[in-house]
């Protein structure tokens, strides 16, 4: 039996090891939750009226440009898809998109691309991928850890 051959775009020296390193928190608090029911579920709306992120990041969470567009499945798990404008404290703008699924058990993952202005002091955040961990604290907050894959 022939060996197979491995592409050369997947040869092992070439493939890097996936690691995860803290990069920043964010808090969100929401607003009321509304609910329409549609063919694919419950459509989610609930509007991000605040919150903060830490770490690598220090941000406020800008009301006016945040808000949660989820997907309530009939097997009780939510397709996460949140958008969040966040500014620094030197006026910059960063923003950050969510998407993911959280189950009754509490199990909160979101896959997240963050994106800022190519001139400013965020730019590290550009061309990467970012997984958060949530936790919840209650109907109306959520707080998110977030870990750069290296």
């Amino acid at each position: 039996m022939a060996e197979m051959a491995i592409p050369g775009d997947r040869s092992p020296d070439l493939v890097a090891p996936i690691g995860f390193e803290p990069a920043f928190t964010l808090t969100l608090e929401y607003g009321p939750r509304h609910l329409e029911r549609t063919p694919h579920g419950g459509r989610l709306f609930r509007k991000i009226t605040g919150g903060a992120v830490s770490g690598k990041i220090e941000a406020t969470v800008y009301p006016q440009g945040a808000g949660e567009y989820s997907l309530v499945r009939s097997d009780g798990v939510t397709d996460v898809n949140e958008h969040v404008l966040v500014r620094d404290e030197g006026g910059e703008w960063i923003y950050i998109r969510n998407i993911g699924y959280s189950r009754q058990d509490g199990y909160y993952r979101v896959t997240s691309w963050v994106d800022a202005d190519v001139r400013g002091k965020h730019d590290w955040v550009l061309g990467l991928l970012f997984l958060g961990m949530a936790e919840p604290g209650g109907k109306d907050r959520v707080t998110i850890r977030y870990f750069e894959v290296l």
